[in-house]
């Protein structure tokens, strides 16, 4: 948001998108004016987004190298499911619950192709484990988004990815601007006077507030002792 505060009419590419409130990276956006594609393939929360925001393009699909049905492993009431086994059977064994279904698979390019004329400022992809998979399928396709969000450890740990897949940025034209610890972003050459706005994380000085929605527990509001004895006192009386 520090970057783009000062467009009112933006566009984003939402890849793993979720739910359109909880842990949404694009909720502060949309609520200032932004549209966008969102890709989502959990039955669930593609109805979700659909319904929340009827005005935007929900993609119910993965996206891979060419089109057509593929397994597909959700992991219920969560954001980790996945399309890579192994990532999934380490879910199942760490006790989450783990469901195989069929998903239909498109390409990056196609999605692209849904943003028509619009240029697309912002590019997110989240996709548990499977980021090359979608980078590659960027295809051939001219489209260049301002800056690309790619999460970039494996789920649930810190252990870095972005060695398998960052050359598929690289050869675009973008270069690594900032670390927030769990995603990396990248900027294209065009917009290199935006270097300065990823100096930094997020600070008093962006004059941001936390949600409330997200499940990230920095989001979570501890009690003090003396809070703690108000609200107890109020409970009683």
């Amino acid at each position: 948001m520090r970057a783009f505060g000062d467009i009112e009419e933006g566009c984003y590419i939402d890849v793993g998108a979720q739910h359109p409130l909880i842990d949404s990276v694009s909720r502060a956006f949309y609520e200032k004016g932004w549209r966008g594609i969102h890709v989502e393939p959990v039955p669930a929360y593609a109805q979700a987004l659909r319904q929340d925001r009827p005005d935007e393009t929900v993609v119910q699909a993965v996206l891979g190298n060419r089109n057509g049905r593929i397994i597909f492993y959700e992991i219920l009431d969560t954001g980790l499911s996945t399309s890579v086994q192994s990532i999934a059977q380490q879910h199942a064994a760490h006790g989450f619950r783990v469901v195989e279904t069929e998903v239909e698979q498109t390409t990056l390019a196609s999605v692209f192709d849904n943003a028509g004329n619009h240029q697309i400022h912002w590019l997110k992809i989240d996709v548990e484990g499977d980021e090359l998979s979608v980078l590659r399928s960027w295809l051939r396709h001219p489209a260049r988004p301002w800056v690309v969000v790619v999460e970039s450890t494996l789920p649930l740990c810190q252990s870095l990815t972005h060695q398998t897949w960052e050359s598929y940025l690289r050869v675009r034209g973008y270069s690594f601007v900032y670390f927030d610890g769990l995603n990396r972003f990248y900027l294209h050459k065009d917009h290199l006077d935006f270097k300065p706005r990823f100096s930094h994380g997020p600070c008093v000085f962006d004059d941001f507030a936390l949600s409330g929605l997200a499940t990230a527990s920095f989001c979570t509001h501890v009690l003090s002792t003396q809070e703690m004895h108000l609200q107890s006192t109020a409970n009683n009386q």
